[in-house]
């Protein structure tokens, strides 16, 4: 199930990533972007197989996603502030460390 979650939610930044007016703003969001959405396809695939490195796979990619959720809210209208950007980043952190604590002890 996570597998498919963190697929879904690489995607659905992609696809905003892709959709974004601008591309000369949106340029770093939408390399970060492509990266998240490789990541999460080696990911998935470790998770989905129970690899010893799916662990590892998945903080690499959480890392990755929290950049790419600052970068989401930094390339929007009007820029951001940081009190714009902690909110998004705490819900974020404590979805993924629930995640993690449950990958660690089904890995």
């Amino acid at each position: 199930m996570i597998a498919v979650l963190l697929l879904g939610f690489s995607l659905l930044t992609l696809y905003r990533a892709l959709a974004q007016p601008g591309a000369d703003k949106g340029r770093g969001f939408l390399i970060v972007s492509v990266l998240l959405a490789l990541l999460a396809f080696v990911t998935a695939h470790a998770l989905w197989g129970l690899r010893t490195h799916a662990f590892l796979m998945f903080m690499v990619w959480a890392i990755c996603a929290m950049v790419a959720v600052v970068m989401l809210r930094l390339s929007g209208p009007g820029g951001a502030h940081a009190v714009r950007v902690f909110q998004p980043i705490v819900y974020t952190g404590l979805v993924f460390a629930a995640a993690a604590l449950y990958l660690r002890r089904a890995v």
